[in-house]
């Protein structure tokens, strides 16, 4: 499994690692910014991500807004998302 965000779409996905087909997928707060990591407590695995879109995603965002006819607005933030498997 293969985790992955960094879109001005807010989405954190989930896709199998063979065929790239997507697993899941759960709207953040923000913009997907951090890089995943996994870790486990008690047995429970979980994947953990920062979505908080600003400064430089931010100013790419304004220009990218520049060249397309229907401007993205992406909310700023700064959470912490975890999610668990079970």
């Amino acid at each position: 499994m293969l985790f992955g965000g960094g879109t001005n779409d807010r989405y954190f996905r989930a896709f199998d690692a063979a065929t790239g087909a997507l697993l899941w997928q759960q709207r953040t707060s923000s913009g997907v910014i951090g890089v995943p990591t996994t870790y486990e407590v008690d047995g429970v695995q979980y994947v953990a991500v920062l979505s908080g879109w600003g400064v430089d995603a931010e100013r790419e965002q304004v220009l990218l807004n520049t060249k397309i006819p229907q401007p993205v607005s992406v909310p700023q933030g700064g959470v912490l998302w975890a999610f668990a498997r079970w």
